[in-house]
């Protein structure tokens, strides 16, 4: 069957969502670790704690502090003394990343990828191309066979074609079974099938956790068919190889076979003519019964 990609998308966008988000998560942790502690600032004394002088006493002995000092020719100097340069202050070094701007980064990489995941779900539910729908099963007259050859139409419950890692493909079987002029017996078999988030197939089709997926198909005619019919009751037996019939192209094998067997009997009165049938079918390891909704399941009496 088709890729489960439809049905899972959502679902590996938002893993991919997490994932980012946790590397975001260790990065910023990683570059918070290596980043330096930024250094203190250094404390300048207060105006009413005692200054030790003793280290400038000889260069200013007392009463000549803020005197220029002798250049040494002899000449003391008249002008008053140019005032003090004013002290710059060092600049503030780097301080590292701050956690407020970490927490922001990734708040805004998350939303980033949630809005990309969630386009990318929009997409996935619009594809460019539909799968092909499941034609609609007639249901046959009550009234005499119209010599089509046709013994029996039947339709089963969900079984699984598939299992995946995150879903599964179901299928819900069509089975019918003709007999031509000189008595050979064929079995055809569709599979309308679904991608589904589920761990087995839902009861009936349209399930709002499927999405439609491509119909596969199956012939079948002795000596590979085995047929066994007893009155009312009808047995049908055979390993199927299915094949899909793409639009405008020729038919496509999957190169899957799959081993059937139903068993039917009529639940209807004893007249001649389409009668309601009730039955199993036995796919592989899985057993399903005929719907009791949709498609009928009838079985043509012999008068």
């Amino acid at each position: 069957m088709d890729v489960p990609a439809v049905a899972a998308g959502p679902w590996i966008a938002l893993g991919a969502v997490l994932g980012a988000l946790l590397l975001l998560a260790a990065g910023a942790i990683v570059l918070r670790l290596r980043s330096p502690a930024p250094p203190e600032p250094a404390t300048p004394p207060t105006p009413d704690e005692p200054r030790d002088d003793l280290a400038d006493f000889l260069a200013h002995p007392p009463g000549t502090r803020g005197v220029p000092a002798d250049d040494g020719d002899g000449w003391v100097p008249l002008a008053p003394s140019a005032p003090p340069a004013p002290r710059e202050e060092p600049a503030p070094g780097p301080t590292g990343a701050r956690p407020v701007g970490v927490l922001a980064g990734l708040a805004v990489g998350a939303l980033l990828l949630v809005g990309t995941a969630a386009a990318l779900a929009a997409a996935q539910r619009s594809p460019a191309a539909a799968p092909d729908k499941p034609a609609a099963t007639a249901a046959p007259s009550s009234a005499s066979p119209s010599g089509d050859g046709v013994v029996a139409r039947l339709a089963f419950d969900g079984v699984v074609l598939e299992e995946h890692a995150v879903g599964i493909t179901a299928a819900y079987p069509e089975l019918e079974l003709t007999v031509d002029d000189e008595g050979r017996e064929l079995a055809r078999l569709r599979l309308p099938a679904a991608n589904c988030l589920a761990l087995a197939a839902p009861p009936e089709p349209g399930d709002p956790g499927c999405r439609a997926a491509r119909t596969e198909y199956a012939e079948l005619a002795a000596p590979g068919l085995r047929v066994d019919r007893d009155g009312d009751r009808l047995a049908v037996s055979g390993r199927f190889a299915t094949y899909r019939r793409p639009p405008g192209a020729p038919a496509e094998p999957t190169r899957r076979t799959y081993e059937v067997s139903v068993t039917v009997a009529a639940a209807g009165g004893e007249d001649a003519g389409w009668r309601p049938a009730e039955g199993e079918l036995r796919w592989e390891d899985q057993r399903a019964g005929t719907r009791e909704d949709g498609a009928p399941s009838v079985l043509r009496a012999d008068g």
